[in-house]
């Protein structure tokens, strides 16, 4: 380490305390970027901090283990285009793209007109019956750029019409998949019995600009499989759910299954900062809501967080994969 960017390998290697900056007002001042940057967490391997000469033995590889962090979906998925360009969806690309995952894409008007089929070659139509949404705002999905504001075909978003046309495809035996803010969208259009803990909070009680959270998998679940009982989870601007019993909900409580929690008893802070911790502990990150013959997954926070969080890639290609 005593080289000129011995620091900067320090920042990434270990688990950063990020300060609680304030202004008078008692608002947190905002990151430049993000608070958390510790790489062994986000990939899921461990570091020791080494002061002596020592002999190197390795280790056991993800691959040894006999986990396979790139399954092929059995069927073609479908990874949505939104009008409105999003970062996650460029990332989410390269992953697929890199683990050359084959997947097809859909934009808002593919979707409003029900458009669900994908001929990858003359005489052969595969149909999507899965659909990934990357992290964007809700608001973003539902209605896009405002009309008067972008050429015609860019306005609109999802709208209503796209929101019955998902439902439809869930309710015929499809999957939705929805990642971080996304989620929200999913619960608002579709009705469903959870609630968004963090939705609406002030940044004085509430904030996780970029951190790495601890959550507790139930890994009988198929989604978690391979997974350990305890990992990480990246946040930002990331939604927390609660199971409701909401009379207006569209599909009963029971119908949900909670994959990933929050612990109840442990510092949910891993790496970064995160004000307000206790509003979230015992409450889930990860659910599956099933609807009809399909099903719902949500993810409150990004499993392929800038291609680095591999420690979370099971859960993602899981969701792709599994039935």
């Amino acid at each position: 380490m005593d080289q000129p960017y011995g620091a900067f390998a320090k920042a990434l290697l270990e688990v950063q305390r990020y300060p609680n900056l304030r202004d008078e007002t008692g608002h947190p001042i905002a990151p430049y970027d993000v608070t958390a940057h510790t790489l062994p967490l986000l990939m899921g391997v461990t570091v020791h901090p080494v002061k002596a000469p020592f002999r190197y033995s390795p280790a056991e590889t993800v691959a040894e283990r006999g986990m396979d962090l790139s399954p092929q979906p059995p069927n073609l998925p479908a990874l949505y285009h939104s009008s409105v360009p999003s970062q996650d969806e460029g990332w989410t690309k390269w992953i697929l793209d890199s683990k050359k995952i084959s997947y097809g894409v859909l934009g808002d008007k593919e979707i409003r007109g029900g458009v669900t089929f994908y001929k990858p070659s003359p005489g052969v139509t595969v149909r999507y019956l899965t659909i990934l949404f990357p992290d964007q705002p809700a608001r973003t999905l539902l209605e896009g750029y405002r009309t008067g504001t972008m050429p015609p075909e860019l306005t609109g978003g999802l709208g209503t019409l796209g929101v019955a046309k998902l439902r439809e495809l869930v309710e015929t035996g499809g999957t939705l998949i929805f990642l971080n803010r996304a989620s929200n969208f999913a619960i608002e259009q579709f009705k469903l019995p959870l609630r968004n803990v963090v939705g609406g909070l002030p940044r004085t009680d509430f904030y996780v600009p970029g951190s790495i959270l601890r959550i507790k998998l139930d890994t009988s679940h198929p989604l978690a499989k391979g997974m350990p009982e305890e990992t990480i989870a990246w946040a930002e601007d990331s939604p927390v759910f609660e199971v409701t019993n909401d009379p207006n909900a569209s599909v009963p409580a029971a119908n949900v299954r909670v994959i990933a929690s929050y612990p109840a008893d442990k510092d949910p802070l891993l790496s970064g900062w995160l004000l307000g911790g206790d509003l979230i502990k015992g409450k889930a990150a990860l659910v599956e809501v099933t609807i009809g013959k399909g099903r719902v997954i949500l993810f409150g926070f990004r499993p392929q967080y800038r291609a680095q969080s591999l420690a979370t890639y099971p859960l993602f290609f899981n969701a792709l994969a599994s039935r």
